[in-house]
């Protein structure tokens, strides 16, 4: 008897159910996943963190008039708020302060919620179409929803929002690639995307992450040919991005005479080399103004010399977009003159939490004690939790169970996703994964050669576990199907 490899599972077993099937149950996720964060508001109030204050600046300045202009913008500070950030957030802080002055900060968690819980319904709605059980399913689109988020939906920060936008947009092209395709779908994204790039101008490299998935979700039209389909896939995901990058490097230009979409990399592009200066490299050896600056006062302060950098540059007549054009420069210098250090220091950007943005409930309520200047609670503490049970404290057995139960299941996901493209090459849906595989590399490789942290990889969180469910199922099923042809030929006589 032919017994198939082993992730090959005949295509029937993951026909997808029928359209419209399960929406009570999606229905049942989607409020599910408003439980976590709504229990993080109750217990720790909304939360302003470091990076707050200029949303703020941004949305004051779009409540009072006409932006600043010229020499008024480029002589306000180091780092202008209308400059530094794009207005995609606080436009929406600045609307939502004009309709309740006093209650704003809540409306403005209520939409974040709304928009990750939304994001939750999708990634159901997909689980479904992926031919993923029930229990499955529901898993799938809620393990995400007990992580990193918990805590950016009650933050002034525009990680929810961005996250539930290319989230989204990732899994609308993932659910048209299971099918027969759909332009529909992918100028939806295309436009999510678009709307993205005003509220985190990393868009515009993200986007190429994007691409592959966008060609596929395209499919092939009655007697349309499959690559003319595909350009036309690709270019209406591009056009909106091109086109709000396009009005935003316009609108700066205007105003500062620098076509730039932010001058964020003033800080993350010297960020993005302190791992080198912590080793010694000779990173910023020159005698210009901007080298020295840097040795006084990024060389022995690390990260909290980055502000003190700034304003002394801007003490000596520099501005923010040039600042940030140097900091480009200097950052590309850096590859060409010691390439092994930053792909050293690219290694060192991924420690092993990062592949645990999948699921991780007890290391999310733990952080979130830290977010809110509070320490990490003993649960969340390996050595704490030793030590507790030494003393043979059921609590302790308890919290070493489900910390790294938790780990491991996280760790088992985010493994299974990345063999995605060895183990699922004759599965009928292999297509449409490997375009969300894309995505979630393309995420880490946009962000691993600058700075990564866990909120960043959010919007790519549902694609990896659905990824991984689908290998993981896959498998499961592949092996009791191995199972029934042994028992089957042991009992032939």
């Amino acid at each position: 008897m032919h017994v198939q490899p082993a992730m090959a599972a005949p295509p029937a077993l993951f026909r997808a159910p029928p359209r419209g099937t399960g929406w009570r149950a999606t229905g049942l996720v989607v409020l599910a996943s408003l439980v976590a964060p709504l229990l993080a508001l109750l217990a720790f109030g909304p939360m302003m963190t470091p990076d707050s204050p200029t949303y703020l600046a941004y949305a004051e300045a779009l409540r009072a008039g006409p932006l600043p202009e010229g020499e008024a913008l480029l002589r306000q500070g180091s780092a202008p708020a209308t400059l530094f950030r794009t207005p995609g957030y606080p436009a929406v802080i600045a609307m939502l302060q004009t309709v309740s002055p006093s209650g704003w900060v809540g409306l403005l968690v209520t939409l974040q919620m709304a928009a990750q819980a939304a994001l939750a319904g999708l990634a159901h709605r997909v689980a479904l179409a992926l031919g993923l059980r029930p229990w499955m399913a529901a898993a799938a689109a809620l393990m995400p929803a007990l992580g990193v988020t918990i805590a950016m939906q009650v933050a002034v920060m525009t990680d929810a929002f961005y996250g539930a936008l290319a989230g989204a947009a990732a899994l609308l092209l993932l659910r048209a690639g299971l099918g027969k395709g759909s332009l529909r779908a992918v100028a939806l994204a295309g436009l999510m995307l678009g709307i993205g790039l005003l509220v985190r101008e990393a868009t515009a490299y993200l986007v190429l992450a994007f691409l592959p998935a966008a060609a596929i979700a395209a499919g092939r039209g009655p007697g349309e040919k499959v690559l003319g389909r595909r350009i036309i896939g690709v270019g209406l995901l591009l056009a909106p991005v091109l086109l709000a990058a396009g009005w935003l490097m316009t609108e700066n230009h205007r105003r500062s005479g620098h076509a730039v979409l932010s001058t964020t990399k003033q800080i993350v592009m010297v960020q993005a080399v302190l791992p080198l200066l912590a080793r010694g490299v000779p990173v910023f050896d020159g005698d210009d103004l901007f080298d020295r600056t840097v040795r006084e006062h990024v060389l022995p302060r690390g990260y909290q010399g980055l502000d003190a950098m700034n304003a002394a540059l801007f003490a000596a007549g520099m501005t923010a977009p040039e600042i940030a054009a140097v900091a480009g420069d200097r950052y590309w210098r850096a590859w060409q003159r010691h390439p092994l250090e930053m792909l050293r220091a690219m290694m060192v950007r991924a420690p092993v939490k990062m592949f645990q943005i999948g699921f991780m409930p007890v290391d999310a309520v733990a952080e979130l004690h830290l977010r809110f200047d509070r320490p990490r609670p003993w649960f969340g503490r390996i050595d704490a939790i030793m030590d507790r049970l030494k003393g043979g404290s059921a609590a302790a057995l308890a919290a070493l169970l489900a910390l790294s139960g938790s780990r491991a299941i996280a760790l088992a996901l985010a493994g299974a996703a990345m063999l995605a493209p060895l183990l699922l090459r004759r599965d009928p849906r292999f297509p449409a994964l490997l375009g969300a595989w894309l995505v979630c590399g393309g995420f880490l490789g946009v962000y691993l050669p600058v700075h990564v942290e866990q909120r960043y990889l959010m919007p790519v969180a549902p694609l990896l576990v659905l990824v991984g469910m689908v290998v993981l199922d896959a498998g499961w099923r592949a092996l009791r199907g191995a199972q029934a042809v042994g028992e089957a030929r042991h009992l032939r006589p």
